[in-house]
């Protein structure tokens, strides 16, 4: 699947293009058949922590999920504890943290880790490197290196950069991507990705995420990414920190993706749980995708 300037993939080939760098992803064993059930209220007898994507879990653009709300209050009356382990690295997680409120969903800052915290650990390993966003202006850089630029139009800035971080990509455009591409032909430096998403779901259909853009450098042999977040295990690692001394065979990674949520939560020694009636999947033949892709959840639900 070729990236298309204005054009986000159908779901249908969302999963495609997962598939094909499936290779390129960690490595998990999964269970021989899934349990089918109706919501995650009737998981509380297999499962003591539940860690949540969020799109396609929690909320759908800035529409929440018919009914997660409720559900995640009911979770914790039960003693369950609740995380949330998103990819949505754009924004600090006091964004996320802050629209969770609104909603109802009251968690404590502690409770909701995005791959951008992962990013952050590996950005302060070297203070000194000047690095090149893919971002927004009120992406609070700052807060993650010193010498940070946005990468827009200018084949300068991107030369001038010792490394380029994909973290956002609502303003990328294909004359960008090209730049950068350019640039890591003509000198190789390090690309971290803040958001291995390919696409992430909206009302309106699905975005083009981060993930899109880093497997198509990695297709042009210009760079081997280094991603952050699910389905790599260095989110995971930071949300079992606050879930230490929890058996992780009694925690579940629920999400609406096989390749990231599924496919990591496995890899991290949880049960998984796919959701198919909001995110990704949906309207799609979920059972065909586990097949091809042999990645299969312990538990499908058809929503939260």
């Amino acid at each position: 699947m070729t990236i298309m300037e204005g054009a986000a993939p159908s779901r249908s080939q969302a999963v495609q293009r997962y598939e094909e760098v499936q290779g390129r992803l960690p490595k998990a064993t999964f269970p021989a058949s899934s349990i089918f059930k109706a919501h995650l209220g009737e998981l509380t007898d297999y499962i003591d922590a539940f860690v949540l994507d969020g799109f396609g879990v929690l909320n759908i653009g800035d529409q929440t999920v018919p009914g997660a709300v409720e559900r995640v209050n009911n979770l914790r009356a039960a003693g369950k504890q609740v995380r949330v382990l998103t990819n949505g690295a754009t924004m600090p997680v006091t964004n996320t943290l802050n629209k969770y409120q609104q909603w109802g969903l009251h968690f404590e800052a502690s409770e909701v880790v995005s791959s951008r915290d992962a990013l952050a650990r590996k950005l302060a390993e070297n203070q000194t490197m000047r690095w090149g966003f893919s971002a927004l202006e009120e992406s609070a850089l700052n807060i993650l290196v010193p010498d940070a630029v946005l990468l827009g139009d200018d084949p300068a800035v991107y030369e001038s950069c010792d490394g380029f971080v994909l973290l956002g990509t609502s303003t990328w455009n294909l004359d960008r991507q090209d730049l950068l591409q350019q640039a890591l032909f003509a000198k190789p430096r390090p690309v971290l990705v803040g958001n291995p998403d390919l696409v992430a779901p909206l009302p309106e259909g699905l975005s083009r995420e981060p993930g899109l853009f880093a497997h198509a450098l990695q297709d042009a042999e210009v760079a081997v990414p280094e991603f952050f977040g699910k389905p790599f295990d260095n989110a995971f690692a930071i949300v079992r920190e606050s879930l230490e001394g929890v058996d992780p065979t009694r925690i579940a990674m629920v999400g609406d993706t096989l390749h990231t949520d599924i496919l990591g939560g496995a890899q991290a020694g949880w049960k998984t749980v796919l959701i198919t009636g909001h995110g990704l999947l949906r309207g799609l033949d979920v059972e065909a995708a586990i097949t091809r892709s042999g990645i299969r959840p312990d538990f499908i639900i058809p929503t939260t």
